[in-house]
């Protein structure tokens, strides 16, 4: 809920989904766009795995370079909403992403030729 002391806080439920969608949906999407993508694009030997962890790596971490877009769509203009929504990924970051870089890792060396 919103904080009494600061109504332009975002509320938790929208917090959770904003960490759901950035730390969940985001590399679900990157790591099946880039699985498609490798049916379709033949990448040389040499580097077809260094691509493919790039590629899907992307996709993976905490928002930062996204902070402007997501102060303006909280409608508040406050920036305390959105390091709480910073604050909230890094927190199960240590957990999520450690998954998240393991099966990128495996996913990107069983796309490569070799």
């Amino acid at each position: 809920k919103k904080s009494a002391s600061n109504p332009n806080l975002l509320s938790n439920k929208t917090m959770a989904a904003i960490v759901i969608g950035k730390m969940v949906l985001m590399p679900v999407l990157g790591i099946l766009s880039c699985w498609i993508l490798s049916l379709w694009w033949k990448i040389p030997d040499e580097i077809d795995e260094p691509f493919w962890l790039v590629c899907m790596i992307v996709f993976l971490t905490p928002t930062a370079n996204n902070v402007m877009v997501m102060v303006e769509l909280s409608g508040s203009g406050s920036k305390e909403g959105i390091a709480r929504s910073i604050g909230w990924q890094y927190a199960v970051a240590p957990v999520i992403l450690s998954l998240s870089v393991t099966a990128t890792v495996g996913m990107a060396m069983s796309m490569g030729g070799s």
